[in-house]
């Protein structure tokens, strides 16, 4: 949602304009004012000069924002003078979040479990699958089984990102749609995942931050729990059984490219793999990884994805907009083309619009978070050097 000031048509009027200098002055010294646009403008510091911490900042600024809420107004902060400590504010007109019509939610919900359903069903009933994990023969219900523990594996990585975000939007009064699943092809896992959608702005860069982290690392909580599920559902193969296997179904086995995350839970099993052989992974780890390949593509910093809210959160537009064209680059390279094509069609020039207040920085701790967040990107993500063919 973007806030430029020759897109606000709505005009406040003077006694407004008046109730609201009145409320900023109460805090803050008022350095000008007048109407901009049709909107109460003011340039505005800390008395005396002195800018306090960051908490009493976000806390002044809170209680700024809460008092103006009564006269239907978003206060938009900028700084006017960094240097000199001076800031510049316009309140905008409070847009009204239309209702959203959850049919469409419920209907892609339901889309998605069912390519989710067709997925895990064609892992469920692949001849190598069954003939290794049911040798003395299989039932419709083993199929059913693993067809739905397929199901709750991936939807529960998926629906819990979806809930990180939602209800932090709801903690931090964002007005927000339920999720959109998103249906994706059978063979790939049957889900692309899955977005909400903001129908109003977070109000400062802490509320950015954690909109933009607690999906990704909600659900890799939940992705770790597969993972280590699906490998200890796994089943160990010998070098002589691989070679079987590869004769008596031709072009019917392949490999993946995993993880790192997926190389360090080889480590920890390779007592239970025969040497020189293997571990056909179970479809509850294929959820794993198809739940780490959403984390991971969430997670680049990139325009409005969700590791883009991060940064935006921490840096300015300009470095925002510089290192999302670099990950941008990387995201190609690697491979993900059609991803990256989709980035490109929906962020325009890759400008974010930050939050209303863009004027205090987020803390160490979000800070540290975020580095965080970016090494899970690196351990969820199929090895760059496979994609980019450098050894």
């Amino acid at each position: 949602m973007a806030f430029h000031d020759e897109n606000v048509s709505p005009v406040i009027t003077y006694p407004t304009f008046s109730e609201l200098h009145s409320i900023l002055s109460q805090t803050f010294d008022v350095l000008s004012y007048g109407m901009e646009y049709g909107m109460p403008t003011f340039t505005f510091r800390w008395p005396a000069g002195d800018v306090p911490p960051l908490e009493q900042q976000d806390t002044v600024f809170a209680a700024l924002a809460k008092s103006v809420e009564p006269l239907r107004v978003w206060p938009y902060v900028r700084w006017y003078d960094k240097d000199e400590g001076v800031y510049f504010i316009r309140f905008i007109p409070e847009q009204q979040a239309s209702k959203s019509d959850v049919t469409i939610n419920y209907a892609l919900f339901v889309a998605t479990l069912a390519t989710i359903a067709m997925g895990g069903f064609m892992q469920a009933t692949s001849p190598v699958f069954l003939s290794l994990f049911y040798p003395s023969g299989w039932s419709v219900w083993d199929i059913v089984f693993t067809t739905g523990i397929f199901m709750l594996a991936l939807m529960g990585i998926i629906f819990t990102h979806e809930m990180g975000h939602y209800m932090t939007a709801k903690r931090r009064g964002i007005e927000a749609t339920p999720p959109y699943f998103i249906p994706g092809l059978p063979w790939i896992g049957g889900t692309f995942g899955a977005f909400i959608q903001q129908k109003s702005p977070p109000m400062n860069r802490r509320d950015l931050f954690d909109l933009g982290v607690a999906g990704p690392l909600a659900g890799f909580a939940v992705t770790l729990v597969v993972l280590v599920i699906g490998f200890l559902m796994s089943v160990p193969v010998t070098p002589e059984e691989v070679t079987a296997i590869e004769a008596t179904y031709p072009n019917m086995t392949g490999s993946l490219d995993v993880p790192y995350l997926f190389v360090l839970m080889e480590l920890l099993f390779s007592d239970f793999i025969p040497p020189g052989g293997t571990l056909y992974l179970h479809p509850v780890a294929f959820a794993a990884w198809v739940g780490m390949l959403v984390t991971a593509l969430n997670l680049f910093p990139i325009s409005q994805l969700d590791g883009g809210h991060a940064l935006r959160s921490i840096v300015g537009p300009r470095y925002h907009k510089m290192i999302g064209w670099i990950a941008l680059a990387i995201m190609f390279l690697a491979g993900y083309f059609l991803m990256a094509i989709l980035i490109l069609a929906i962020s325009g020039n890759g400008t974010h619009p930050g939050p209303l207040n863009d004027t205090v920085p987020v803390d160490k701790r979000r800070i540290a978070l975020f580095v965080l967040a970016m090494i899970v990107l690196v351990l969820c993500i199929p090895p760059l050097w496979n994609s980019l063919g450098l050894f």
